[in-house]
Formats: structure tokens, sequence, C-alpha cells
């Protein structure tokens, strides 16, 4: 039997090629705005630790975080390179209460006037529905508490239905159905080929989905810590840069790739890292970007090749009006 997830659980979360990494079950009531209008269908959010990201899951795919696994993790992994996801086991085996992770993940997201309004209101507990939105948490402190046991499993409110509605259909390229069981009678043969063949096509486009969302982060990041800013990087963003450019690298043998044509094209991450290598400032990270850089030509050309032809494109169409244009004044 799948246990069920409450908020500030600890888990395991797999993102894409990445390893398996320990997070916490959150509250969508104190997610960041941008966060919580990225929601999936029959998923949860959760926060990872040593890493400043979130990301929606569907809760079968979380496997419960032990103990255990941290001393074991710890104890086998010291050795080894990954020294961001030793220390995320490391916060994960320390975690003390839901209530300290969040007042310290809003005070790094510079959140300081909801945090005050949050713990001025009540205390952060853990074990709360973490499919609860946003609204519908409002609506339920509304409610006197014996109202609310009675009516636990009741209708959502009107207005929570169609948020849910619009947020269902902002993301249903990202859904992923449940799978049927197949029947023998071959009077259902091809209308098994055709749902067999949608699933497919869902499942690549969630695929897709992850790719190019893990991109953005990644150029957003790297971004912030290297180039838009006015003062020099500090040693935290200089070490928190080379971690997410070794992530890059580790997953540049991938096959099929990761950071494919699609996760360049949505993220331009080959441009940024072009902007570092021409930064001077910035020296100590062009080898590798070289080598990315290198390992994406083909990808790069390609991407050059598309926008060519989309830029004659273009042009045709506007020069197309202008060849019309005497023919008009001569009538006139």
């Amino acid at each position: 039997m799948v246990q069920e997830l409450k908020t500030g659980d600890l888990v395991l979360c797999k993102v894409g090629y990445f390893p398996p990494w320990p997070a916490v079950v959150f509250p969508q009531r104190l997610l960041r705005n941008d966060v919580y209008r990225k929601r999936r269908p029959n998923c949860i959010a959760v926060c990872f630790f040593n890493d400043p990201t979130y990301y929606w899951e569907q809760p079968h795919k979380l496997r419960p975080f032990e103990p255990k696994m941290a001393e074991n993790f710890l104890q086998q992994e010291a050795s080894t390179s990954q020294e961001d996801l030793i220390e995320a086991y490391r916060q994960a085996q320390s975690f003390s209460s839901l209530e300290d992770f969040i007042v310290s993940r809003l005070k790094e997201e510079d959140r300081f006037g909801e945090l005050k309004e949050e713990l001025n209101r009540e205390t952060i507990l853990p074990g709360e529905d973490p499919f609860m939105s946003k609204a519908e948490s409002k609506k339920r402190k509304s409610i006197p508490t014996n109202t609310r046991s009675k009516n636990k499993r009741s209708i959502k409110p009107e207005e929570e239905e169609e948020e849910e509605q619009e947020q269902e259909n902002r993301n249903i390229n990202d859904t992923q159905s449940s799978v049927a069981d197949d029947k023998d009678d071959s009077a259902k043969l091809s209308r098994s080929n055709n749902t067999n063949n949608n699933k497919k096509r869902k499942r690549s486009k969630l695929d897709r989905s992850r790719k190019v969302e893990i991109s953005l982060l990644i150029r957003r990041r790297l971004q912030q810590n290297l180039v838009q800013r006015d003062s020099p990087p500090s040693k935290q963003e200089i070490l928190d840069s080379h971690k997410l450019l070794n992530k890059i690298s580790e997953n540049l043998a991938c096959d099929p790739p990761f950071f494919d044509i699609d996760a360049l094209r949505e993220s331009k991450l080959h441009k940024l890292l072009k902007v570092i290598v021409n930064d001077p400032d910035l020296d100590e990270f062009h080898h590798i970007c070289k080598d990315i850089l290198i390992h994406w030509v083909d990808i790069i050309a390609e991407l050059k090749a598309e926008k060519l032809a989309n830029d004659q494109k273009q042009q045709q169409q506007q020069q197309q009006p202008q060849d019309h244009a005497p023919t008009e004044t001569t009538i006139v």
C-alpha cells in the first residue's frame, strides 16, 4: 500500500537524469507565485534540500526518505565528487521541523512580509493535505473547526473548481493519464493501438517539458549568479555556478540527449555560455563552457539554420505588401 504523503514529509525526488534528491513535501499556500502557477493536475510540490528549486510530481513517483538512507549514502558516497548531493543528504538528516525549513527558505527568497504574516496568523505545522490549493486553504481557515471536520470530504467550492479546471487546461500537455487494462477482445485492437500511441505522445511531451523546465532553471541561475549583476559574484554564487556547469557536463553523454534541440531552443542556454566565455572576468568558467559548447556544436548549427530560415521567411512576408504597393498607387 502506497503511503499517503503529507506536508513536511521527506522524500526522494528524481528529475530527469539527475540522481534522486532529498526534498520536503511543501504546502501550496506558501509557494512563490511563479512556482504556484506551474501547478500540474495530480501533482504535489516538493522543495529540495541544498537547492533553491521546487518541483511538481505525482506522489506515487516520490520515495519516502528514511533516516537510514542518509546514513548509508553518507557512508558510501562521502568520497565522491557530488558535494552538492552529499550536502543535501546532510541537511535532510538534520531536518528538525517543517516550520524551521520554511522560515529559512522564505528568508532566502526575501519573502519577509509573507513570513511575518504567516507566523503571526498561526504556527506552521506538518500533516496538511499537499493537494490543498491557496484558494482552498484560505476558505478552510475561515470555516470553524467543527464544521470543517464534518465536511472534510465535501464538494469543493465553485471558485476552487474553476481554478483547478483552468490549471488543468494550462497544463494538459503535462498530464500523464493512467494506463487502462488491455482487453484481449480483437474488436478493440484498433482502439487499443490508438490509445498506446496517444500515451507515448503524452509521455514524450512530459519528458520534453521537464527538460525545458530544467534547462530554463539552470540558465536563470547562471545568469543571476554571473551575468546580471552590478558587483562581483560571491564565493557561494561562484561555487553554485560551478556545480550547475558540472551538472550540464555530466549529462552530455546521455542517450537520448538531455540537453537536446528543444531544450536549447527554449532556454538559449548556449547563448549564455558564449556570454560567459567572452567575459574575461569569468575566466575560471571558460574551459568548461567551451567544452560544453563544442559538444553542442551540431545542435547550435541546426538552431542557426532554423533561425536563418525563419528570418528569410519573415523578410519575404514583409516585402510582399511592398511589391504590390506601386500597382495600388497607379490605380488610385
